[in-house]
């Protein structure tokens, strides 16, 4: 059975020079107590009776502990010793760092990660320092019987999702919340399931939304050391998964994915997401994994390298049956029939736009119109066929952008729903993208008769572009939940 233990510190580490062969650590520690620790040197089993991970710091200041053989120097954790000590003393060591002094334990959801150059038992969570520091409730996991909350979206993200309400008149949030905590704050936080002592070489795990993991979504493979991390799950969802090694299973348990924004992880791809989770104006959500939106996937001209087989299967794992190019050949080249995922204009699987269509006003070109009319069409076949669909310009923002607020407002997302989504490309190398630039441009849709946006939204789509309204409800009923 779990136990909850409430602790109280103050964490007090001796300074030791870069040179120094031995390092002592003087903290007393109890008998069988918890007691956190981070260190200037690397901890194992041999300086301590157990050691235990921390992750999944929430709100509250309640954190998961999972057993480890081995913590880096600087690594948060807590340690168990069968016996009272005054001081561990660390021989031959390599010293890190020559004066630490804090480090704030910043909560992602699931892990604790990071580089920082302080040190401490602070710890901050999406709504900044909870409690006093170094006062954390330990919840010791049963590495046969896991069950822990994990959040997808990252921190930079979740504090602005979950902090920020947009009105229209309300101005931009968004620069407030880029503040260079984390190296790529356009990708989401994985899951980090951790690998136990008695796990030998490699080890499997297998992810699930179905007990018994009759329906396995995610096989994972990786050396036996360290955590697990698990990318692209879908958020409001409960998995199970289990991991085995040399044949045996030496852990297993559920996990309950939290937050409503579906970050995807791709490394040559930046700025990827899912469009589902935005709440709409009659109380629904955009349903998860059939529209994707995103950057460029080839690396032309955003100065990233070209998409690796894993990233292309990463793309498929997620449905990804068909895309839609939004560059410019005046402005980024020609890309006709130029699939970098071996999409085909031959079979309806793939569209080079050719446009430049980037803002409210060109809604009324009869250019941007015809690109728009032959996009919506591909997406209601692409559904109809139960495929998934990307679409992209080079940075997935501004053009990018225009078509997801044309594809929302016909779902009826909210106007908060409306800025965020715009705002979230900030986080990307695309750089800053602001409301009060993009505020005009739902309003466009004011012009059309109809008492809510969706309502507007569909006029535009049945008299401009020539949709019939029995595809605009096929869209809508499945995009909806």
């Amino acid at each position: 059975m779990n136990k909850h233990f409430l602790l109280t510190i103050l964490l007090a580490l001796c300074t030791a020079s870069l040179q120094a062969a031995t390092f002592t650590l003087n903290k007393p520690m109890a008998a069988g107590q918890l007691t956190p620790l981070c260190l200037p040197v690397t901890a194992t089993l041999a300086d301590f009776d157990e050691l235990f991970a921390v992750g999944g710091i929430d709100d509250n200041g309640h954190a998961s502990l999972y057993p480890v053989a081995t913590v880096a120097a600087g690594t948060p954790f807590v340690a168990r010793c069968a016996a009272a000590r005054a001081s561990t003393i660390f021989d031959n060591v390599t010293v890190s760092t020559a004066a630490p002094s804090e480090r704030p334990l910043v909560w992602q959801g699931g892990s604790v990660q990071g580089d920082y150059a302080a040190y401490s038992w602070h710890y901050t969570t999406v709504l900044g320092s909870v409690g006093i520091p170094s006062q954390l409730i330990f919840d010791v996991q049963d590495l046969q019987n896991m069950n822990f909350d994990v959040t997808l979206e990252n921190l930079s993200a979740r504090r602005f999702l979950s902090q920020t309400r947009y009105t229209f008149n309300l101005a931009s949030q968004i620069e407030r919340y880029n503040n260079g905590l984390l190296e790529r704050p356009d990708e989401p936080n994985p899951v980090t399931l951790p690998i136990p002592v008695a796990a030998m070489g490699e080890v499997t795990v297998s992810v699930g939304t179905a007990e018994g993991l009759a329906d396995v979504d995610v096989v994972t493979q990786q050396a036996a050391a360290g955590v697990c991390e698990v990318y692209n799950l879908i958020p409001q969802r409960t998995y199970y998964y289990t991991m085995t090694s040399a044949g045996a299973v030496v852990s297993r348990g559920q996990f309950h994915t939290t937050g409503h924004l579906r970050m995807i992880y791709v490394p040559t791809i930046s700025n990827v997401r899912d469009l589902g989770g935005w709440p709409t104006q009659d109380g629904r959500r955009i349903r998860y994994g059939r529209i994707f939106r995103g950057g460029e996937l080839d690396g032309t001209n955003n100065g990233k390298s070209p998409s690796s087989a894993a990233d292309k299967q990463t793309m498929k794992d997620l449905g990804v049956t068909a895309e839609i190019d939004l560059r410019w050949t005046g402005r980024e080249g020609d890309y006709t029939g130029r699939s970098a995922y071996g999409f085909s204009e031959a079979d309806g699987t793939f569209y080079f736009v050719d446009g430049d269509d980037y803002a409210g006003g060109h809604l009324d070109r009869p250019e941007t119109m015809e690109h728009y009319r032959r996009s919506f069409n591909m997406i209601v076949s692409t559904l109809r066929g139960g495929g998934g669909i990307y679409f992209h310009c080079v940075w997935g923002a501004d053009r990018t952008g225009l078509f997801a607020l044309v594809l929302e407002a016909v779902l009826g997302v909210t106007p908060d729903a409306f800025f965020k989504d715009y705002e979230l490309t900030t986080f990307s190398i695309a750089g800053l993208r602001s409301k009060n630039n993009f505020s005009g441009q739902p309003k466009y849709f004011d012009a059309y008769a109809g008492a809510t946006i969706a309502e507007r939204a569909a006029n535009y789509l049945r008299t401009r572009l020539g949709i019939p309204q029995e595809d605009i409800d096929y869209f809508r009923d499945t995009m909806l939940e």
